[in-house]
């Protein structure tokens, strides 16, 4: 009969003793190691999406039924308002949104990022400081507006067209992450009939994070 017995004592140093036919043998480890052991150990059942929301580029489940899914907004344009103003079709630059799931469908949070106008999207895709309001870091404030449930995953390649049509204020904007300095009325009067290139070459400021940060930032 082969027999292990780990023992855990006061002091936190764990060791593993093993009988082997008869012949006993002792050995100490770290515990770290013990708990790599033992994870590696565990049968971990797969983890079904469903169907994933158009767009979407970063899909992660946790084991307390929460989730975070990251999409690409397709849209270079929008419909947008601040006090009561509205500009049609206004430009954008690139938009990359997050999403934080509770178990039972409902937006925990929302983060809002700029990205480099590249085709090809890499872990290391440089990102740059949101120009406008209601934006801190990469978190996104909603204020008072109530987010819809999302009772399946692919019904979220709508909420990003939703956020946008929601009216802008002067909440968390700082004129210093755009080029020029201007505050926010000025910055949507030079950019409403400029195409998004010009969002590059004139106006972003990059943050120094990538786009993995973005997907990895809680």
């Amino acid at each position: 009969m082969n027999e292990t017995v780990i023992k855990i004592g006061d002091d936190g140093k764990v060791t593993v003793e093993r009988d082997i036919k008869g012949v006993k043998s002792f050995k100490q480890i770290a515990p770290d190691t013990l708990i790599q052991c033992i994870n590696k150990s565990l049968l971990r059942g797969a983890v079904h999406s469903g169907l994933l929301p158009k767009n979407c580029i970063s899909f992660n489940a946790y084991d307390d039924g929460n989730k975070d899914i990251v999409l690409i907004y397709p849209e270079n344009k929008a419909d947008i308002s601040y006090f009561g103003t509205e500009y049609k079709n206004f430009p954008l630059p690139r938009l990359v949104f997050g999403f934080k799931l509770t178990a039972e469908g409902r937006v925990s949070s929302c983060k809002l990022g700029v990205i480099e106008n590249t085709e090809t999207l890499k872990p290391d895709t440089k990102m740059y400081h949101y120009p406008f309001s209601n934006v801190s870091g990469f978190h996104l404030c909603t204020g008072n507006n109530a987010l819809p449930k999302c009772t399946s995953l692919h019904t979220l390649s709508s909420l990003p067209y939703y956020i946008m049509s929601m009216p802008n204020n002067n909440d968390y904007f700082n004129n210093s992450h755009n080029k020029p300095n201007l505050e926010m009325r000025d910055l949507l009067e030079l950019l409403k009939n400029k195409n998004p290139s010009f969002y590059y070459s004139d106006i972003l400021i990059l943050n120094g994070a990538v786009l993995n940060d973005f997907i990895m930032k809680g």
